[in-house]
């Protein structure tokens, strides 16, 4: 049994990823605390031992105050990552990104001989051009790039969440000797597909979009696309599930739109309320704009639909793509609201594609399904816990064999794909 410490700068019930991790180790027997933002529930939760840190998560536009809200998770963390340290010290430190450089809260507990994870959920450098632009975000992004780099050298395992990410990380200059890939996936106890498609007998026809709400993941081109092609199907509807920096705007927006009573807007919810919510959903929506950021995310979201058995419409961005095929998701071009209405009014009358879809994003997903990905996080963890092997013959200090990649992978890196 090891005793290992996961922090991150989110909230314990509405992460997924960090939850599914934790509750992993703790039903293998682990001992495992979890430091995060206080969401008023802490404590056990199916063994894992929630401590939140009592601050709010900043969201808005402001540089300055994400960076005094990161640095003031950073010292409430590594205060409580050391004295927790202190009184047992802990095998493995698990930190989980964003940021990067919550890595830091780490160190302490390093100093005492535990080993570092750094689990990397999103790419920083293009998020933050993403959201802030101009020559400013240009260097602000590359800042960011070698902030990456130190902070995984901190550390001595690094997650990526796909095998694209893992190649983007390598190129970044992170060692490939160090990185594991533990994609996310859906907790099938959780997210099970209903036996049969929604019927639409009542006459409604509702569309769904949950997490994170930001401009850079479309929520405005979904509620262009819902007033485009609202006249055409009478009962239209849309629950937007999530909270984020865009949510007053999106309200505006679909007020403007006179879509006030088509759509309704549902805070976060746990983790485990999500299925209730999206079982009314008849097509689940991944809007995602274009960009360096959104074409490396698989979103979580477009998971969830797969395993629940909803069919999924979603923009034509390249881990998407590289994911799920033709047959599996109905594609639209990224920031095309006439496009995506197009989408809509076609699965509204194809019964027959909506099962389709379903059935082979199905096919997709048990590919890469969560009792997979635990097998290989539980890997990446005990690569650690075991004793380290002698180091390969290496070339600029990473070993030949890690250097490789696999054929997938060259062709993204050369662009052949």
């Amino acid at each position: 049994m090891a005793r290992i410490l996961l922090i991150a700068y989110t909230t314990y019930v509405h992460d997924g990823r960090v939850k599914r991790h934790a509750e992993a180790l703790a039903a293998r027997g682990d001992q495992v605390d979890v430091l995060c933002l206080d969401s008023g529930h802490n404590g056990l939760h199916c063994g894992a031992n929630v401590i939140g840190l009592k601050m709010p998560r900043y969201r808005g536009d402001s540089r300055s105050s994400y960076v005094r809200s990161y640095l003031r998770f950073f010292a409430k963390a590594s205060w409580a990552a050391l004295r927790l340290s202190c009184a047992a010290r802990y095998d493995i430190v698990i930190v989980c990104t964003m940021p990067d450089a919550a890595v830091l809260c780490a160190l302490p507990a390093k100093l005492l001989g535990s080993r570092i994870v750094l689990d990397i959920h999103d790419t920083m450098p293009e998020l933050y051009q993403d959201k802030f632009g101009g020559r400013r975000g240009a260097i602000g992004a590359r800042l960011l790039m070698v902030q990456e780099r130190a902070s995984a050298r901190c550390a001595d395992r690094v997650l990526a969440v796909h095998a694209l990410h893992r190649l983007r990380l390598v190129e970044a200059g992170v060692p490939a000797h160090k990185i594991r890939t533990v994609m996310n996936a859906s907790d099938p106890a959780l997210f099970c597909a209903a036996a049969n498609l929604r019927a639409c007998s009542n006459g409604a026809f509702t569309l769904a979009c949950h997490g994170t709400l930001a401009r850079r993941l479309g929520l405005d081109i979904a509620i262009e696309a819902l007033a485009l092609v609202r006249p055409r199907i009478p009962g239209l509807r849309m629950m937007v599930i999530g909270t984020g920096d865009y949510l007053e705007q999106a309200k505006q927006l679909a007020v403007r739109k006179n879509l006030g009573e088509c759509v309704s807007f549902i805070d976060q919810v746990p983790v485990e309320e999500l299925p209730r919510l999206l079982a009314a959903a008849d097509v689940g929506l991944v809007p995602n704009r274009a960009s360096n950021a959104t074409h490396l995310m698989l979103p979580v979201k477009l998971l969830d639909y797969a395993a629940l058995g909803i069919p999924a419409i979603a923009a034509r961005l390249r881990t998407i793509e590289h994911y799920f095929g033709e047959d599996a998701v109905r594609f639209f071009e990224p920031g095309d609201a006439a496009g995506l209405a197009a989408a809509i009014e076609e699965l509204h009358a194809d019964r027959a594609r909506r099962a389709e879809l379903v059935r082979n994003a199905r096919r997709a997903v048990e590919r890469i399904g969560w009792p997979a990905q635990r097998t290989e996080y539980y890997r990446a963890i005990d690569s650690l816990l075991e004793k380290p092997p002698p180091l390969a013959p290496t070339t600029r200090g990473v070993p030949r064999k890690a250097m490789q990649l696999t054929e997938e992978e060259t062709k993204w890196s050369t662009g052949r794909r």
